[in-house]
């Protein structure tokens, strides 16, 4: 649709034009729309992000029905565009078309008609062209028809929820959809205004989200759609949604019919409950890739005893936070032939998780023969008591036979304190041969055994040339200098991201000359290290553990200083 105040023609160039004068190639509508999308103030797709989780910020208060969104725009870009549109008639309509490609909210649409005046005597007129506001005067001219729809066309984005309040001044009277082309919108349903929600859901959606747990959705006492209602009208209107994301407020049923209708997902969230229909709904999504859940409980923990092995066929990265057992014993009822990444988060209640982690993690070590990134945050809610303390390789033993991993991150919080020996951290290397990243963050376990040299770290890099990023909480000890501080291994190529857990009674009579002569070694074996990177949390390894780590990093900034050469004053 051309821009409505446009009165110029636009150029059409031949596709064998090869050469034009600049002022000829910035007339050109899709020269100008390529440049402008790289000011675009929004990352609104999130399928891309989705895909790594790794590098997602989760934790159990995350909002999971924002997760991709939570970017700001990009202030300096909407100033650009806005200023873009402004220099020239031939400007004007691409830089419009990505500065409202993503609104933060309805508003903008909103002033529009105002602007207009517009009102519902426009409908009795024969104008039915969108879902409009009530308490609008009538349109002076059909071009503001044209601009208003102009700009609506242009949307495919909303980055806030629409809910009632956002819909509070809209009618269910109207045309065809407000949004006609959007592609990604989240919606908070609210029973006062369910049916105008359906009725922006149009065939151009491929990436909605649905929230059934608004406090109006909670304690409204009339009339209302069931959830099961509104997904199977969403699939009805939305069938080529790509990236579903909902969220459950109470306990759904009947979802191994209607998911399987979204025929083409390829990206799904869901946060609330567990449930057997929700576990075959998923096997039966054909084109499944990614597949993320936030579960606190089931109905019953009774439900997921004894549920069916079901095959993920298609799914590679699956990421699940929960503060239930029951819903890690479920994954030992789900094989993932195809899985690459997965992420668990696990804060359970009441007990010790590690023996229900660990066969799940046996259960994925059989039934996912690509998995190579695997990614563990969890606590333990009780002591060990006079139990003796676990080895942390008792806790991984699962994924040590899985020689096609290549990023490891476990972090292990609270009652979780392991002892790390020479032996264990030597065995890694030949486990996965081709590690990339390896984090094992946990606070160290004192014993009674002597704790690893340092020397042993330096043995560890030598043996994997491909590691990027190291976490080793060892308490590994600096005595004996001589030993190790002119170790002589070659430049580790790829190591740029480290912490090291190290015995803070080392060298206790002058710690600060062990810890520079460290720092010397480490700058001179590990030559590409970024020291801004935090890669741990005090409240995980220890605030003594971080703060004598930072003191080896200071070192090493120091002497990468002292290395710089200052030019000398030019000879004249």
């Amino acid at each position: 649709m051309p821009f409505p105040f446009s009165t110029e023609p636009a150029i059409s160039v031949p596709a064998a034009s090869l050469s034009m004068s600049t002022h000829k190639a910035l007339q050109v509508e899709e020269i100008l729309s390529t440049i402008f999308r790289h000011l675009s103030p929004y990352a609104w797709n999130r399928q891309v992000a989705l895909a790594a989780p790794e590098e997602l910020g989760l934790a159990m208060g995350k909002d999971l029905a924002r997760l991709g969104l939570d970017c700001k725009p990009c202030t300096e870009n909407l100033r650009t565009l806005a200023r873009a549109a402004r220099v020239s008639r031939s400007f004007t309509a691409p830089a419009l078309k990505v500065l409202w490609r993503t609104l933060p909210d309805l508003r903008p649409l909103l002033h529009v008609l105002e602007v207009m005046g517009f009102s519902y005597e426009d409908l009795e007129l024969g104008i039915p062209i969108h879902t409009f506001p009530a308490s609008i005067k009538p349109p002076n001219r059909v071009q503001e028809w044209e601009r208003y729809r102009w700009y609506a066309s242009s949307v495919v984005g909303i980055r806030a929820a629409v809910d009632y309040d956002a819909l509070e001044q809209w009618s269910d009277k109207g045309g065809p959809p407000l949004l006609p082309d959007i592609q990604s919108a989240q919606f908070r349903f609210d029973p006062r205004c369910v049916h105008r929600m359906l009725r922006l859901l149009t065939p151009s959606l491929y990436d909605l989200t649905l929230e059934f747990d608004s406090p109006n959705n909670r304690s409204h006492n009339g009339p209302r759609m069931s959830s099961v209602d509104i997904l199977a009208t969403a699939a009805a209107r939305a069938p080529f949604v790509e990236v579903l994301n909902l969220t459950f407020g109470s306990y759904p049923k009947n979802l191994s019919s209607l998911l399987p209708r979204f025929s083409r997902l390829r990206v799904l969230i869901v946060t609330g409950w567990l449930t057997p229909s929700l576990h075959a709904a998923i096997e039966a999504l054909e084109h499944l890739e990614t597949l993320y859940v936030k579960l606190y409980w089931s109905r019953a923990d009774g439900d997921l005893q004894d549920l069916h092995i079901r095959q993920y066929r298609s799914v590679k990265t699956i990421v699940v936070l929960t503060l239930s057992e029951a819903m890690i014993r479920a994954l030992s009822s789900a094989e993932f032939p195809s899985l690459e990444h997965i992420r668990l988060e696990v804060w359970p209640h009441s007990s010790d998780a590690t023996e229900v982690l660990t066969r799940a993690m046996e259960s994925m070590r059989e039934h996912s023969p690509r998995l190579w990134s695997f990614c563990l945050t969890t606590r333990s809610a009780a002591a060990h008591g006079d139990r003796p303390p676990p080895r942390l390789v008792s806790v991984i033993e699962p994924l040590v036979n899985k020689p096609t991993l290549r990023n490891i991150s476990i972090t292990l919080e609270d009652n979780y304190s392991f002892a790390l020996t020479r032996e264990d951290i030597l065995s890694f290397p030949n486990a996965w041969p081709n590690l990339s990243t390896l984090c094992l963050a946990h606070a160290p376990l004192h014993t009674s055994d002597p704790a690893p040299s340092i020397y042993v770290f330096f043995d560890f890099i030598a043996a994997c040339p491909r590691i990027e990023t190291l976490v080793l909480c060892a308490r590994f000890s600096c005595t004996s200098r001589a030993q190790w501080q002119d170790v002589s291994i070659p430049p580790h190529p790829t190591l740029r991201a480290l912490f090291l857990g190290l015995d803070p009674e080392t060298g206790s009579y002058n710690p600060d000359r062990t810890w520079r002569v460290l720092a010397a070694a480490l700058i001179r074996c590990v030559p590409h290290l970024d020291l801004k990177q935090e890669l741990v949390r005090p409240e995980v390894v220890g605030v003594r553990a971080v703060e004598t780590w930072q003191g080896v990093v200071r070192h090493m900034r120091d002497l990468r200083a002292s290395t710089v050469q200052v030019p000398g004053s030019p000879d004249w």
